[in-house]
């Protein structure tokens, strides 16, 4: 493999002090961040169009915080409260904890926050069958984690609580080359796609969180170099030192995240 020279990382820039430009100093590369995908909030009546009733369920997924965030505003709207006996699937402990400042202490105890992906949260509705699921969301419909709750006869309903748009490059980073590129969704890469239609991936290094972006990247045609969360890689950033110290052959101070 090439020198390891510039990285894209489908995220928003982080302030000044993130440990991102720490590593970036200390594995001398350079690091290019962007926002590919912005989110706007479904208005009550969009939301109404849908024709979901959030109280005809008791058990809610959430994949992403902007869901979590959508959603209970939309309950606030209208002046609904989820029922006492709710079950909430978390794809993520950050999405668990997030989702906690909504909801009363009472409930946190019936949250499941293990599973990395929508895919391992099956094992857990196959313990309860008689929940009734409504996953919540705004991006692509998470397909394939809904053809395998039907293999166990597990119905899932799904509601949409925000829109999403793509985000163009900016213009200084259109005809750049990136040895490597990092997607920490399913929609970052979605995005990169619609973007880049024909892009042809060579030698470029291809980084993702989660396995659901694991899968969407694999389903769209790319190569996956490798993925987090796995074994001790618990972050994009700490997968990206790990591929930094195989790339370029050394060590850095850098493995904790």
């Amino acid at each position: 493999m090439k020198r390891v020279r510039s990285i894209f990382i489908a995220l928003a820039p982080p302030s000044a002090d993130s440990p991102y430009y720490d590593l970036a100093r200390s594995w001398k590369v350079e690091l290019y961040f962007a926002n590919l995908v912005e989110t706007q909030g479904m208005t009550l009546p969009e939301f109404r169009e849908q024709g979901i009733s959030p109280l005809d369920y008791n058990a809610y997924i959430f994949s992403g915080r902007q869901a979590v965030d959508h959603f209970f505003r939309l309950m606030q709207e209208m002046r609904l409260e989820v029922p006492a006996d709710s079950r909430f699937l978390c794809v993520g402990e950050a999405v668990a904890q997030h989702l906690y400042q909504y909801i009363p202490g009472a409930l946190r105890r019936r949250t499941y926050a293990q599973a990395h992906s929508l895919d391992e949260l099956i094992p857990y509705m196959r313990k309860h069958p008689q929940s009734k699921y409504l996953y919540v969301g705004g991006g692509a419909a998470p397909l394939h984690f809904f053809g395998e709750a039907a293999k166990y006869n597990i119905p899932v309903a799904t509601v949409r609580v925000y829109h999403v748009r793509y985000l163009p490059l900016p213009a200084e980073l259109r005809r750049k080359r990136f040895s490597v590129l990092c997607f920490s969704s399913p929609t970052s890469v979605l995005a990169w796609k619609h973007l880049h239609p024909r892009y042809k991936q060579g030698e470029t290094a291809i980084l993702v969180f989660g396995q659901d972006t694991l899968r969407v990247a694999q389903a769209e045609g790319l190569h996956v170099t490798d993925y987090a969360p796995r074994g001790e890689i618990s972050s994009l950033l700490a997968l990206l030192v790990q591929f930094l110290r195989n790339a370029q052959g050394r060590s850095s101070a850098l493995g904790r995240d």
